[in-house]
């Protein structure tokens, strides 16, 4: 991502016509979302109830775009469909949790120009994963809010998705709400089932510590370096769901209050920690 193509995506989005309207537009937060089990959908708890109350704490956005760690691809992809099917990407649940549908309209225009302004991305007919409409269903039941995702490209380095989130900090700016959604520990092969779940794995708690004060402290370096902690390995086998973290560091500004509005280890060793920039 060069300095020309975010000026050139500033200037562009500052008068986009797909994120204009008669409403006085408020800066958006940014939010990291640990989604967990896809049973989290049909469930009333404390993790579903923050996901509610967090959308009390800032306006309706004029469209939200999602990072998931369940679009991970060997290129940059962003939806543009017009409307945004529901993807089960999740194998032998309950079959209520097939029976629901979350399908509200895309941002086609708006996905356009952001392709548009940065290199090697291109536009896919893609709807939304669970990563996405599994944490949306309880945040904004309505669907009525225009929704797309960008993909994960792996064959990025930590450094290039932090950049690419300062990138999208300029849709906050226009009243879009970005969400990376995955997970602050992710490792499914060490998860416990009960009675062994109370007891939670030092590994995943000094992890989930790490993650968070590195937050707190706008220490962001320390993420982008985080394959170097001596828990990364096991914490995340596979880094699909630490990467949207990345996004969501590199959306911050010096001015952001940053805010862990839900914190919990589940299952021994999966953090649920949300964290809200801005």
């Amino acid at each position: 991502m060069t300095r020309k193509e975010f000026l050139k995506l500033c200037a562009l989005l500052s008068i986009s016509p797909a994120l204009a309207n008669d409403q006085k537009t408020t800066k958006m937060p940014a939010l990291f979302i640990s989604h967990g089990s896809p049973m989290n959908i049909v469930r009333d708890n404390a993790y579903t109830k923050a996901l509610k109350d967090i959308t009390k704490t800032y306006s309706k956005p004029k469209a939200i775009v999602v990072v998931s760690a369940h679009w991970y691809e060997d290129r940059t992809f962003i939806s543009s469909s017009f409307k945004q099917k529901t993807i089960y990407d999740f194998y032998n649940f309950p079959q209520k949790l097939y029976d629901i549908k979350y399908e509200p309209k895309g941002s086609p225009e708006l996905a356009k120009k952001i392709k548009k302004n940065i290199d090697d991305t291109y536009l896919a007919d893609r709807g939304l994963d669970h990563g996405a409409w599994s944490v949306l269903y309880h945040m904004y039941p309505k669907q009525d809010i225009p929704t797309f995702q960008i993909s994960i490209n792996k064959n990025l380095s930590y450094d290039e998705y932090f950049k690419i989130g300062e990138m999208l900090s300029i849709l906050r700016d226009q009243g879009v709400l970005v969400i990376g959604s995955g997970g602050v520990t992710h490792n499914l092969r060490e998860t416990k089932r009960p009675p062994y779940d109370l007891q939670i794995d030092e590994w995943a708690l000094e992890f989930d510590n790490f993650v968070a004060k590195s937050f707190i402290n706008k220490k962001f370096d320390d993420l982008i370096e985080a394959r170097f902690h001596k828990y990364f390995e096991i914490s995340h086998p596979f880094d699909d769901h630490f990467i949207p973290l990345l996004y969501v560091a590199g959306m911050a500004k010096k001015e952001d209050k940053i805010t862990n509005f839900y914190e919990d280890i589940v299952s021994g060793n999966l953090s649920m920690r949300c964290i809200k920039v801005g």
